[in-house]
């Protein structure tokens, strides 16, 4: 058992906290304003290295381990979760779904790009009718000669409007429920294929979007894996989502308590700092107290990841404590900011919109409960 990290984390940890700092931090503001993606960010991200860390150098990433690749993303998400996700989120999700499951030919066309920051792609699965049930999914996909038919709709897909390439979760069968799904990428400008942007509380220098497809059109060869395997490939890119937004948790709650610390030392109040008084003190040793051992949950589910062993639950533990533990620190450090920490002058009332958002993605925290319920009682409480 060994709690130090080793000299190649500690490495990529400086590194991204001094990328997050210096090319992130001087222009969020103004993008969080806009409600803009931040292109630049992708771009120097991606020179380093570290949009696509965890994937394969042989398709253009680091191919580093789940444990570093986490406290990279930890680290970004001090300055802003939206912009990590913007970022490295489709490296995560959509590029790990191709490393596992898209043929040599796939994942030669996209990975490379995808890991340059020269190519967006972005993966859809949740619908109108089709969240945490992913089995109900009804958008549908068709085989006519070459070509897929694509019908149906699809919500709240992070890199949906400014994608290059979608990755569409499809019925091909209704009557054959989970066992006729299918992943099918779907080309931008693709006759049929619309998006439309979604304004949300979090997320504001991001991009989510509605997508809807009519009698769309992908070639037969876009097919991602098999026709059957669909939502069990895209379960594995959302198990390795799952990581990467509970590290992000850990990394916004280290952000407002970094911010409410420096605050309550300049904020002066009855003629001496805010830090001298006992309430300030205890909320803000509560707030370490509670981000240290929630960081080594996550630290614990990324070895395991890393090792191939068993990790569902100690996944669903680290997502459902890191996104609940950065709503409860970020509003915290709102409210010892006083009417300052309402207003975008400070950074925690970014935080604190984006870890509402992060406790939905990858997974209610609801579910994740339900997950660890029925895998320590073996009795599925959904059916």
């Amino acid at each position: 058992m060994n709690f130090e990290l080793s000299e190649e984390q500690i490495m990529f940890r400086d590194m991204a906290r001094r990328f997050a700092k210096q090319e992130m931090l001087p222009t969020l503001k103004d993008y969080e304003r806009q409600r803009k993606v931040n292109y630049d960010v992708i771009k120097k991200m991606a020179s380093l290295g570290l949009i696509g860390a965890h994937i394969p150098q042989e398709y253009g990433g680091l191919g580093l381990d789940y444990t570093t690749s986490t406290i990279i993303w930890e680290q970004l998400s001090q300055v802003s979760w939206t912009q990590t996700l913007t970022s490295v989120g489709q490296c995560v999700l959509a590029g790990t779904i191709l490393t596992y499951a898209a043929s040599e030919e796939q994942k030669k066309r996209y990975l490379p790009p995808l890991c340059r920051g020269e190519m967006i792609i972005a993966m859809a699965a949740v619908e109108p009718n089709a969240g945490s049930d992913a089995t109900a999914i009804e958008a549908s996909a068709v085989l006519d000669g070459d070509e897929w038919v694509i019908n149906g709709n699809k919500n709240f897909i992070s890199h949906g409007s400014i994608a290059d390439v979608v990755l569409v979760l499809v019925q091909t069968d209704k009557a054959k429920g989970a066992k006729g799904m299918a992943v099918i990428a779907v080309d931008k400008g693709t006759p049929g294929f619309s998006s439309r942007e979604v304004e949300m509380l979090g997320g504001r220098a991001g991009d989510i979007a509605s997508l809807g497809f009519s009698d769309c059109r992908a070639p037969k060869e876009n097919l991602v894996g098999e026709v059957g395997r669909g939502l069990q490939n895209s379960l594995v890119g959302i198990d390795t989502a799952r990581l990467f937004i509970a590290a992000g948790g850990v990394g916004m709650a280290q952000g407002c308590l970094d911010a409410s610390i420096k605050y309550a030392k300049e904020r002066r109040q009855f003629g001496k700092p805010i830090a001298s008084f006992q309430l300030v003190q205890e909320t803000i040793a509560r707030m370490q107290a509670e981000i240290s051992a929630i960081r080594w949950q996550v630290y614990y589910a990324a070895e395991l990841k890393s090792q191939g062993k068993p990790h569902a639950k100690e996944l669903s533990a680290a997502k459902w404590l890191a996104t609940e533990l950065a709503v409860r620190v970020s509003n915290e450090a709102v409210r010892l900011h006083g009417a300052y920490g309402c207003t975008d002058d400070f950074p925690v009332e970014q935080h604190y919109r984006d870890s509402v958002l992060s406790t939905i993605l990858g997974g209610t925290t609801e579910m994740h409960k339900l997950l660890i319920g029925r895998e320590l009682l073996d009795i599925n409480a959904m059916v």
